[in-house]
């Protein structure tokens, strides 16, 4: 299940995300229990829980399902195949022949809910580093648009929209350091940033005809597609390994000693491992962690 978001809303979330943090600041001189030093150096230890949100990918990789021509993935190789090409006549209930009309030249990825894990050690009540792996499964949709032939009763052209879906899998890990402004005991705002590692897999692409998926993966290699033949199929690992650096804002707002939560945003501008894409391209988050610490003791 995917939420679909307007640019327009994503601002208001990003304005109401700043509106938090000057509040956060305004509120951050009202108490100095964390005005001393010595005390704010009793902070330091480990802190870790759990994450979750919305990601939001850059687009810029997303043309890689469009099935175009010069793509990897193309529909091309489905309408080329002789037994595939004779199914899809049937299923267009075409008269003579079909081709492609128009591809898909907007394709964007849905935003999607990711969640996941980390670890931090404060190395005082503001400051600390923090290892972070989050996992997201992204959908990228669209529709090609087919002429059908018309038959001989009709005068205008049949044109079918075929949905084009690619799915893809993106595990990050982020290795960051943020630190909290103000002596608040409650409120404070956070920035941090550090470097991101990910890592990409497609899990799925696929071009549907009245409700019938066709794979635009070759798993044949060199062979083709034969109904009930005995090609083998192999298993076609598309995406890798990206890097890149993120930016964090946010704010921390703690309960007690033991529990916190630390609402936020995250800008990555990163190297996503999936043609045509070949540059460092902007993504964010919309993130909502849950901190512990010392909730176990072994102590007498």
């Amino acid at each position: 299940m995917y939420l679909k978001l307007k640019t327009g809303s994503r601002t208001n979330l990003i304005i109401m995300a700043f509106s938090l943090l000057f509040i956060c600041q305004g509120i951050s001189a009202q108490d100095n229990e964390y005005g001393d030093s010595a005390r704010c150096l009793e902070r330091r230890g480990l802190e870790y829980g759990v994450n979750a949100g919305f990601y939001f990918a850059g687009r810029e990789t997303a043309d890689f399902y469009s099935g175009k021509p010069e793509n990897e993935n193309n529909v091309d190789y489905v309408f080329n195949n002789d037994y595939w090409n004779d199914e899809i006549y049937l299923l267009l209930g075409a008269a003579d022949t079909f081709f492609v009309s128009e591809y898909p030249e907007k394709m964007k990825y849905e935003p999607a809910f990711s969640f996941g894990l980390f670890a931090k050690y404060d190395l005082d009540c503001r400051t600390g580093i923090y290892l972070q792996f989050t996992y997201a499964k992204l959908q990228a949709k669209d529709v090609v648009t087919i002429e059908v032939d018309p038959k001989d009763y009709l005068t205008e052209p049949d044109i079918r929209l075929c949905p084009i879906v690619g799915t893809e899998e993106r595990n990050l890990l982020d290795l960051g350091i943020n630190h909290a402004f103000g002596n608040h005991k409650i409120a404070r705002l956070l920035l941090g940033g550090g470097i991101n590692m990910n890592n990409t897999l497609v899990k799925e692409h696929v071009l549907v005809i009245e409700d019938k998926p066709y794979n635009l993966v070759n798993q044949y290699l060199n062979n083709s597609y034969v109904p009930g033949g005995n090609q083998q199929a192999y298993e076609v690992r598309q995406g890798g390994i990206g890097f890149g650096i993120f930016g964090t804002v946010g704010a921390r707002f703690e309960f007690s000693p033991a529990i916190a939560i630390e609402p936020g945003f995250t800008f990555y501008y990163k190297h996503i491992a999936i043609e045509p894409n070949s540059g460092f391209t902007p993504h964010m988050s919309f993130f909502l962690k849950l901190c512990f610490r010392d909730l176990v003791s072994f102590s007498d």
